[in-house]
């Protein structure tokens, strides 16, 4: 369904690259909007806008085709109608994906998976629904171009997959102010959102939170470490497998990236070459096929070069992400630490245990998972369970969410 988009494609990800550019010229850590910046920002939350419910249209016109040709039993055209239906689906997810990067250029990125879960449980939060007819969107508008001409960076929560709870977020730090706008009186579920948008922003805030996901107190605590990424190697690989068919690059110890662009390329002595013995792999076409990408950093954002990106969407590179399990049982032992690796059906990965101290730490499955869709270091990864290997309270805390204590 995208490649009847490439121009729109084209331009959603001109217009990002401009914000990223005037973001990244910025001394700071976490950027403001210039005056420079407001243009391509307003632009791209239009051309966003106009593109997700373009596809929400086709989502629902497809549905009630699909309705009709199910009631006349025809098996074939009910088939084919419900492969454009997931087509629409995940052409409006990708557009999405450009407004989650605009989110992950300006916020830190562990803070920003707080708004994907719910703030009574661990689950994530169920999306808004269709952006198309809904109410209030002119006045969302209206306050968000309030903000950008007053050099707010602000986006609306609307064009994104990680962002669900407020109708705008204001992009003013490493933490994002969430902003629910209502023109009338608010109902039970608003309420409800209100109340959660209010435990949000106390809690990044305050660093701590009562009565949170399912505990009585919960606190979160910065890294120490400074992460390490190969965001650069990945490209590099890409750029390779455009030109030749594949490539594949071995950037840490254990760590693997292939990437194919050619059907007919035979990769067993790439295999042969990696010397894998205990393996796990991440298929990222499988999780951006199935919309499971967020809440970590979006592929429109790592992924540079506009061409290899629109092949990822559409299908035509794979990427696929391959670690030694151990590898990473070598780097725990040499440090004279203990490790275990829990079942794949787990919250947890693996549990890395000081043995003359007492100290434990477990690696939840989200956190690990950065290794792959984030492309970080697992060393990286490995020295932020270190860093919580002071106190059992502190390995219990990281078990559950990430770097940061926070349970999802």
């Amino acid at each position: 369904m995208i490649k009847t988009r490439l121009r729109q494609f084209q331009r959603a990800h001109d217009l990002l690259l401009e914000v990223k550019d005037l973001a990244s010229s910025q001394p700071d850590s976490y950027p403001t909007a210039t005056p420079k910046m407001i243009i391509p920002l307003m632009a791209l939350h239009r051309l966003l806008i106009r593109e997700i419910t373009r596809a929400e249209r086709k989502v629902r016109r497809t549905k009630n085709c699909l309705k009709m040709v199910e009631n006349e039993r025809d098996q074939h055209e009910a088939s084919l109608l419900s492969e454009r239906l997931e087509g629409y689906r995940h052409l409006a997810y990708n557009w999405r994906c450009f407004g989650d990067a605009v989110a992950f250029l300006f916020m830190d990125k562990f803070s920003l998976k707080q708004t994907f879960y719910n703030t009574h449980n661990t689950s994530p939060k169920q999306d808004a629904g269709f952006l198309i007819g809904k109410t209030g969107l002119q006045l969302e508008l209206e306050i968000l171009d309030t903000y950008l001409n007053n050099g707010i960076p602000a986006l609306l929560t609307d064009v994104t997959n990680s962002i669900r709870y407020g109708d705008v977020v204001l992009m003013v730090g490493p933490n994002p102010m969430l902003v629910e706008v209502k023109s009338g009186n608010t109902d039970r579920r608003g309420k409800r959102q209100l109340k959660s948008i209010r435990q949000l922003n106390e809690f990044f805030a305050t660093d701590e939170a009562k009565d949170f996901r399912g505990f009585e107190k919960l606190s979160r605590v910065a890294h120490k470490a400074e992460e390490v990424n190969y965001v650069d190697a990945i490209n590099d690989c890409i750029s390779e497998a455009m030109k030749s068919g594949f490539s594949w690059r071995g950037p840490e110890e254990g760590l693997h990236y292939l990437v194919i662009a050619d059907d007919v390329t035979d990769i067993s002595d790439v295999m042969k070459e990696m010397d894998l013995n205990r393996p796990i792999a991440f298929f990222l076409n499988e999780a951006k096929a199935n919309r499971l990408w967020s809440p970590y950093s979006p592929y429109t954002l790592s992924i540079r070069d506009p061409e290899a990106l629109f092949q990822f969407v559409w299908g035509g590179l794979i990427i696929v992400v391959f670690y030694d399990l151990d590898v990473l049982k070598r780097l725990v032992e040499r440090e004279g630490k203990e490790i275990e690796f829990f079942d794949p059906e787990s919250d947890y990965v693996f549990e890395v245990r000081q043995a003359e101290e007492g100290g434990w730490g477990r690696m939840g499955r989200h956190l690990f998972c950065r290794l792959a869709y984030e492309f970080c270091s697992p060393a990286w990864l490995l020295r932020l369970i270190e860093e919580r290997l002071g106190s059992h309270d502190a390995g219990a805390e990281n078990a559950a969410a990430n770097a940061q204590r926070t349970v999802t």
